[in-house]
């Protein structure tokens, strides 16, 4: 009878290491899982940090880790509400974090979308809303488009660029229709051009070339533009309030534009100043950001529109490009 209950005692024992064992056979599947490479996301927290939580939960009590605007984390598991569990290499911790506050795939914002506008270079995206070099995390060049993803600080304002697939600040100024920064677009003040084309249409470009691949609009006889870029060749950066967006236009198409060569201008002057130079401008308004070019005295330059104020519109065979000058300093 003893020697029964023994044996009795032992199946148990078996059958409770067979049950231990697989229980820790499935935990450590479930951690090989939850380190398996899985789809990547990128931070995004328009200020502040991202916690890593030991729950699906917002509790003081449950954060593991902070992840800032721009660190990366892996999805190793399911979401639990707007949890999604995940894996920082950067912590090198698993937990849950807000979903809301991961761009990546799957993920999307509905804010209105801009397209980026500048002269020249670029236009930073920024961590923070001030310009300084050490808070840029990525370029954005003319064309390229944003989508609003947050609240304005001044002139900047909270965007989404699908091509660096980051969130940051960006001066609104730079922005195509965009007016909810301090000053906003105001192509008012640029020389405005009607469209007249015997049929059809004339496109608005990505590039300053023919070509079916590049349009990206359609304007007609009688629509305004502005121009409010440089030229190349016969390609003028134009801005169109109809389509709300800015391209290259072949200005042979453009009534009263010439652009181009010196040759298709009729009247010359000639640059004089006492000390410096005379700026080429891209707005008629003394200010330094609108700057693109330097004249100095003796330089020529050709009457390529009209008169705004005491700025005129000009050609520079020297630059290649047309712009406002302050006409007081040619004779």
């Amino acid at each position: 009878m003893k020697e029964r209950q023994l044996t009795s005692r032992g199946l148990k024992m078996l059958q409770a290491a067979i049950l231990f064992a697989f229980v820790l056979a499935c935990v450590v599947g479930f951690k090989a899982v939850n380190v398996k490479a899985g789809t990547m996301y990128t931070v995004s927290v328009q200020s502040g940090y991202l916690a890593l939580r030991t729950a699906p939960a917002y509790d003081d009590s449950n954060e593991i880790g902070k992840l800032y605007s721009g660190d990366q984390v892996e999805a190793t598991g399911g979401y639990s509400g707007k949890y999604l569990w995940v894996y920082s290499s950067k912590l090198g911790k698993s937990g849950y974090v807000n979903g809301d506050y991961l761009i990546g795939a799957g993920s999307s914002v509905s804010g209105a979308s801009y397209t980026v506008r500048v002269a020249s270079g670029y236009l930073a995206l920024r961590t923070a809303p001030s310009y300084n070099s050490s808070n840029e995390i990525g370029e954005l060049y003319s064309g390229d488009t944003v989508q609003i993803a947050g609240s304005t600080s001044g002139k900047y304002v909270w965007v989404y660029s699908p091509k660096l697939n980051k969130q940051g600040y960006v001066n609104g100024d730079y922005l195509v229709g965009y007016n909810g920064g301090s000053s906003g677009n105001n192509y008012s003040s640029y020389a405005s051009y009607t469209v007249s084309v015997a049929s059809g249409y004339l496109a608005l470009r990505t590039a300053p070339s023919y070509n079916s691949s590049n349009e990206i609009g359609a304007l007609y006889s009688g629509e305004t533009v502005y121009v409010v870029g440089g030229t190349s060749g016969s390609y003028v950066w134009v801005y169109s309030p109809k389509l709300g967006r800015e391209g290259y236009v072949n200005g042979d198409y453009l009534v009263g534009y010439r652009g181009g060569s010196s040759s298709k201008y009729s009247k010359s002057y000639t640059v004089s100043v006492a000390s410096g130079y005379l700026a080429l401008r891209t707005a008629p308004s003394y200010s330094t950001s609108n700057e693109i070019g330097a004249l100095y005295s003796g330089e020529t330059v050709y009457a390529a529109g009209g008169y705004s104020g005491e700025y005129l519109w000009v050609y520079s065979p020297k630059l290649g490009r047309e712009g406002y000058v302050n006409a007081n300093y040619l004779y």
